[in-house]
């Protein structure tokens, strides 16, 4: 689909492209160069202080907790307490 420059330098994106990739105003794009060609690929910005909780580490820790849930590996206790001893055992 051929776009015109306008101005400002900016570009607009074809509906069918913003709903098939579900793109939405105020998304933010990583904007690049790739073979001489202007790449745009939409990313998400995560606060730095939130930035863990994306780790693969962390993912893999995620992933692994859902598998205990599914699969009924749980321990319920009454309070703090009871927990804790039933993590000294």
């Amino acid at each position: 689909m051929l776009r015109k420059l306008g101005k400002s330098n900016q570009v607009a994106i074809p509906k069918e492209i913003l709903k098939k990739l579900h793109l939405n105003s105020n998304d933010y794009m990583d904007v690049y160069i790739e073979d001489n060609k202007i790449i745009l690929e939409p990313k998400i910005v995560i606060p730095r202080d939130q930035a863990y909780f994306f780790t693969e580490e962390w993912q893999k820790d995620e992933h692994q907790a859902e598998q205990d849930i599914q699969s009924g590996r749980l321990t319920e206790t009454a309070d703090l307490d009871e927990l804790m001893e039933e993590m000294d055992k």
